[in-house]
């Protein structure tokens, strides 16, 4: 790749790819991968899809669910959920005024986010701090940008942030396997996957929560998220938390299907919501959080 921002990130030509993106990549590689979405709208300035890719020879599929949020719908709000709520389960953001949620950040036992992490202008407490942990980050006018390379410190602006591990796509370029080879079956595994973009204008954001480990659903390598986020016309994104973590919520439906060795909902740092309302009392909303063990 020519971009700086890639090779800081480990983006580089590797010899030779991981047996397992021979078999789940290859078999994406031979159909048609930027299938029309059906768009379902929410609410206006809200739209959500379901995507299931058949694997030729398999039962399974690999099924990915869709969110896009037009950033200038004046009635919708993008927040990401503050550091008093870490450690609640996605359910606790079922009830109005949200209409959407999606996990985010990576976390420790403690709950503490790798990345800079940002709620309602107010930088988390005892982040991870890490120079590949490229982000999403909105102003309180909603400007949204996707960051590669992150500064030593939260900029100014920076309203609502979560942090991710490696970059999906840059520039419209998605990453490939071979990049993915360099990171091992971090990257290169069928896992469940969850993750964010902006489209070219900065105008539409968009999330992808791909179900994995289960009997009839599939996960993905990041470079074949990447390639379907980039031709369904994102041209920034970047990996979110995944695994057990991934989740997407609707109108206060769970949409993902849960990992057959995770049944449980898992116990979140932080999700982005999509509100109708601009406040919200997260005291109340944290209220049921239980305590680390």
């Amino acid at each position: 790749m020519k971009s700086i921002a890639f090779q800081r990130i480990g983006w580089r030509t590797a010899v030779a790819v991981l047996g397992l993106w021979g078999v789940v990549g290859g078999a994406l590689a031979r159909q048609e991968l930027a299938s029309e979405l059906t768009w379902e709208q929410i609410r206006p300035g809200l739209r959500y899809a379901q995507q299931d890719i058949a694997i030729p020879g398999a039962q399974a599929v690999h099924r990915l669910h869709w969110l896009a949020l037009d950033l200038a719908q004046p009635d919708l709000y993008l927040m990401l959920t503050p550091q008093a709520c870490a450690g609640v389960r996605m359910s606790t953001w079922d009830l109005p005024p949200v209409v959407a949620s999606v996990n985010a950040s990576f976390f420790t036992r403690e709950f503490f986010t790798r990345g800079h992490t940002v709620s309602q202008g107010k930088p988390w407490a005892g982040s991870l701090r890490h120079i590949e942990s490229p982000l999403a980050a909105c102003s309180p006018n909603r400007e949204c940008e996707v960051v590669h390379q992150p500064p030593a410190g939260a900029a100014p602006d920076w309203q609502e942030v979560a942090a991710g591990v490696h970059s999906l796509v840059l520039g419209g370029v998605a990453r490939t396997p071979e990049d993915d080879a360099q990171c091992g079956s971090f990257c290169s595994a069928a896992h469940p996957r969850s993750a964010v973009g902006l489209d070219s204008r900065r105008r539409t954001m968009v999330w992808v929560a791909a179900e994995g480990r289960q009997k009839y659903a599939v996960g993905l390598p990041l470079a074949t998220l990447a390639s379907l986020m980039a031709r369904q016309g994102v041209a920034e994104a970047i990996n979110l938390d995944g695994g057990g973590s991934t989740s997407m919520h609707i109108k206060g439906q769970r949409r993902t299907g849960r990992p057959d060795n995770e049944p449980e909902m898992r116990r979140i740092a932080n999700a982005w919501i999509i509100s109708t309302r601009a406040d919200i009392d997260w005291s109340l909303a944290c209220a049921g959080k239980e305590p680390v063990p």
